[in-house]
């Protein structure tokens, strides 16, 4: 587990089914979600069932405040063949030796066609910060104690940049010891 020594500023949404944190990055460029179900059981039915409307309520209902953070350290690589996604989109042509058409892309004696398409990504979060090429169980004190965000259960996180809002990548660790 990485912690911080100190109170750091945390956006914060917890209701009795999540507790979601935002971490920034980059001069709050960037940030990191992460959104723990009440419920660790749940994890793989959050991830499935997870909308944008439900996201955008989340990240708009966040609070600032600050808090001690406690997260796992993890490396994460995901690979994944597209042909039959793409197949499926409509793209099948494409993969056809006898039918796909790239003459404007290729003009050599064979005809070209797509053979592969493999999606990987990778994450890695340390003490340094978050490497992707490519949220974390939540406890808060209601006594005098300072508060606390430690991340030891299954969670769901993103990387997001914060000026568009969007979701570079997206993830879930079903086993953060």
């Amino acid at each position: 587990m990485m912690s911080h020594e100190s109170e750091i500023p945390v956006r914060v949404y917890r209701d009795d089914s999540y507790t979601v944190a935002d971490l920034w990055y980059g001069g709050k460029a960037y940030s990191m979600t992460i959104v723990i179900p009440s419920d660790p059981t749940t994890i793989d039915d959050v991830a499935r069932d997870i909308t944008q409307q439900q996201w955008n309520a989340w990240v708009t209902s966040l609070d600032s405040m600050d808090l001690y953070v406690s997260i796992p350290k993890f490396t994460l690589e995901y690979e994944i063949g597209l042909n039959d996604v793409l197949k499926a989109l409509g793209m099948a042509q494409a993969f056809s030796p006898g039918e796909a058409d790239f003459t404007n892309l290729y003009a050599g004696p064979e005809r070209a066609y797509i053979s592969e398409v493999k999606h990987k990504a990778f994450v890695d979060v340390n003490e340094e910060g978050t490497e992707a090429a490519a949220v974390t169980s939540v406890e808060f004190g209601v006594t005098s104690a300072p508060q606390r965000i430690v991340v030891d259960r299954p969670f769901i996180f993103a990387l997001r940049e914060n000026y568009s809002g969007t979701i570079l990548f997206m993830g879930k660790m079903v086993d953060p010891r």
